[in-house]
């Protein structure tokens, strides 16, 4: 049987056979491909696939062939290859060919090593900016390592940024024990006495747990360093202070640093006819996370716990408690003081008159005792000091 299509001016006519054609004499001009010939393969029952990048019109006079060698007529013109995917042709620029057989596979590995940051920490980050890739953490070196198909638009300067070095933040603590009544007979106040004082309110937030109503924590910030440390020596040098320690630790912006202090509390527990001594740890315990900001200002998110022996209950010592946590602004090397916890003190005091004193039997005649009780105030000088860092 012959048959004959025409459109566009294309005439094919062959001897086919429910739609098998066998020989096919093929005739159109200046025709564009794109069209042409998927036009062609569905009246031939037949599977093609053009690319885009060709865009060209195509004069073909083709007689007694068959569909393969039509297609291998289109494949001779210049920029165009074939290639058969199955019973699909595909028609595709002869550039995206050689560039498909001198390129790599589209997917690459890369290795991240890491100065600063800790990789655990890195990853997180990149699994939310870059989805697709696929990270893997080296604990060993302290790298990353990425598999990725589709670029990673940016992720230098993401690394750069998030593995950069954190200023370095040195706290310094001083813990004394101060008389109530030195304070009072030198005219110490902490809160107004030095003149680059200032008082701290910054979203403080004061548990006072078992303490007496009167023990609570107050806080004002003082510039003039040197001038606290004066005045702090001079009550230690009359015995009017105790600097109970002065810790001092250096951590990173953002890292919490813990500064405690305390001692163990034993106590005897009875079980099956067995005694044995157990211990309670009574300790005051200074957490301090600070934050750069600007001009070198330092935020302080401070967490305060201060524990003391109770009443005796059931044989075990009790502690009382005492909480602050509260955030403070201070500029670099600007000293905290927190106070307002008192303990009472029994003081005994002798005096005596020399020499006559120290005549036999009649020497108490010339002595005197007094007992008082002394309120003591414990204080906690706080100073953060931004640490020069030298980076190669």
């Amino acid at each position: 049987m012959t048959t004959c299509y025409r459109r566009w001016l294309i005439s094919i006519t062959g001897l086919c056979f429910s739609n098998l054609c066998l020989s096919l004499d093929v005739y159109f001009e200046n025709k564009p491909l794109q069209e042409v010939l998927p036009w062609l393969a569905a009246q031939l029952n037949e599977s093609v696939v053009i690319s885009p990048d060709i865009d060209r019109n195509l004069t073909l006079s083709i007689k007694d062939a068959s569909w393969q060698d039509v297609l291998a007529a289109v494949a001779r013109q210049p920029g165009i290859s074939l290639q058969w995917q199955s019973e699909v042709a595909v028609l595709i620029p002869d550039q995206t060919v050689e560039q498909t057989m001198s390129e790599p596979s589209l997917c690459q590995r890369s290795f991240w090593p890491l100065k600063h940051a800790k990789a655990e920490s890195i990853s997180k980050h990149l699994h939310t900016l870059y989805p697709s890739a696929s990270i893997v953490v080296d604990h060993r070196t302290n790298a990353l390592l990425g598999y990725y198909c589709t670029p990673l638009e940016g992720i230098e300067e993401v690394l750069a940024w998030l593995d950069s070095p954190l200023k370095q933040i040195e706290i310094s603590a001083q813990i004394a024990q101060v008389s109530r009544s030195a304070q009072s007979q030198f005219g110490v106040n902490w809160q107004s006495t030095l003149s680059q004082g200032v008082r701290s309110s910054i979203g403080g937030a004061i548990d006072l747990g078992a303490l007496a109503p009167t023990s609570e924590f107050d806080l004002s910030a003082n510039g003039a360093n040197s001038l606290l440390s004066l005045t702090l020596d001079m009550l230690e040098s009359e015995g009017m202070a105790n600097v109970v320690s002065k810790p001092k630790i250096v951590t990173s912006a953002g890292q919490v640093a813990r500064i405690e202090s305390g001692t163990e509390i034993p106590y005897q527990t009875v079980s099956d006819d067995t005694v044995s001594v157990s211990f309670r740890q009574a300790a005051l315990m200074l957490e301090v996370t600070p934050y750069v900001k600007q001009d070198d200002h330092i935020l302080l998110e401070l967490s305060i716990h201060q524990d003391s022996v109770g009443d005796l209950v059931n044989g075990v010592p009790s502690l009382k408690t005492n909480r602050l946590t509260t955030q403070v602004m201070l500029r670099d090397q600007e000293t905290l003081v927190l106070g307002g916890v008192f303990r009472e003190e029994s003081v005994t005091t002798e005096s005596r008159v020399p020499l006559l004193s120290s005549v036999p039997w009649l020497g108490e005649l010339f002595k005197s005792h007094s007992k008082q009780q002394e309120k003591v105030e414990l204080l906690v000088f706080i100073t953060p000091k931004l640490l020069q860092m030298t980076v190669n």
